[in-house]
C-alpha cells in the first residue's frame, strides 16, 4: 500500500523515470532476450547474401579428380594369369576351355581383382620402366585410382566411416606427393595431371573464414563501385551530348566577335 500511495503523488513524468531507473535491463537487452534484432539493413540497397554451401572434402570438384574410373574389358583374364604372358597369349591356349577362360575372365572375378586391373593399366602409361613402382607418379597414379574408387563406394554408401577418413587421407597424402612432385620436376608434374585428368589444388597459406559481415561489406563495397561507375557512364554521356550543342554556341559567339570587331575597325 505505501508503494501505491508513493506512486501517486508523484508526477507521471517522475515516474517513468523512476520506473527506468530501477529497472535492471535495458531496452536492447529486452530485445535480445526476446530475439528481436533492431538492426537491419536498409531495404532499397538491393543486396543479399547466400551463404555458400559446405563442399565435402571428398567431393571429385574439391579433390582435384575431374575423371573416373575407365572401363574395363570383362572378357580379359585376370591379372594373375597375365603377369608372365600377354592376355592374347592366354586367350590362344588350346590346353584350355572357354568355359575356364571365361570363368578365369574379370566378369566373374571379385572387385577388388577389377580394380586392380584397371591400376596395372592406368600404372603402365605413366611408369617410367617396366619394373617401376615406386616413384612419385607410380605412386599418385596407385592413389588415384584408389581415390576414385573410394569416392564411388562412398556416393552410395555415405555411413561408411572408414572409408570416408581412408579416402581423405588418401587425398592428402596424393596432395603431399604432387607438392613434391611440383617442386621438384614442373615438367612432368604438368604431364602427369593431363595423363591422370588431375587439378591440383595447393594448401591455402591463410585460412579466412567466411562470415556474414564480412561478405556483407565485400558486397556492398562492389555494389558502391558499380554504382559510381554507372553513374559516372551516365554523366560522360550526358557531356557527349552537349558537345554539339556547345560546338554550335561557340561557333556563333566567335562569329559574333568577329563582327564586332570589324564594326570597331579592330580586325584589317
Amino acid at each position: 500500500m505505501m508503494f501505491n500511495r508513493i506512486f501517486t503523488t508523484v508526477k507521471p513524468f517522475m515516474v517513468d523515470t523512476f520506473v527506468l531507473q530501477q529497472s535492471p535491463l535495458k531496452c536492447s537487452s529486452i530485445f535480445n532476450i526476446l530475439g528481436i534484432q533492431l538492426r537491419t539493413y536498409n531495404p532499397k540497397v538491393n543486396i543479399e547474401w547466400v551463404p555458400p554451401p559446405q563442399v565435402s572434402c571428398l567431393d571429385p570438384s574439391k579433390s582435384g579428380d575431374r575423371g573416373t574410373l575407365p572401363k574395363l574389358d570383362l572378357s580379359r583374364p585376370q591379372t594373375r594369369f597375365t603377369r608372365k604372358r600377354t592376355p592374347a597369349e592366354f586367350a590362344d591356349r588350346e590346353d584350355l576351355s572357354p568355359e575356364i577362360k571365361k570363368i578365369n575372365s574379370l566378369e566373374y572375378a571379385p572387385l577388388k581383382n577389377q580394380i586392380q586391373a584397371i591400376k596395372q593399366d592406368v600404372l603402365r602409361t605413366v611408369q617410367r620402366h617396366a619394373f617401376d613402382c615406386a616413384s612419385l607418379e607410380s605412386a599418385i597414379a596407385c592413389l588415384t585410382i584408389k581415390i576414385r574408387n573410394q569416392q564411388r563406394h562412398t556416393s552410395a554408401w555415405k555411413r561408411d566411416k572408414f572409408t570416408l577418413v581412408t579416402c581423405k587421407e588418401n587425398i592428402e597424402r596424393r596432395n603431399s606427393l604432387l607438392k613434391h612432385l611440383r617442386a621438384y620436376d614442373y615438367k612432368r608434374f604438368e604431364w602427369l595431371l593431363e595423363k591422370l585428368d588431375l587439378v591440383y589444388h595447393p594448401h591455402p597459406t591463410t585460412m579466412e573464414p567466411v562470415t556474414r559481415k564480412g561478405s556483407i561489406m565485400k558486397l556492398t563495397t562492389i555494389y558502391c563501385d558499380r554504382m559510381r561507375n554507372k553513374r559516372l557512364d551516365d554523366y560522360r554521356k550526358e557531356l557527349e551530348k552537349e558537345k554539339l550543342k556547345f560546338a554550335e554556341e561557340k561557333a556563333q559567339l566567335e562569329k559574333w566577335i568577329e563582327e564586332e570587331e570589324q564594326q570597331l575597325g579592330l580586325r584589317k
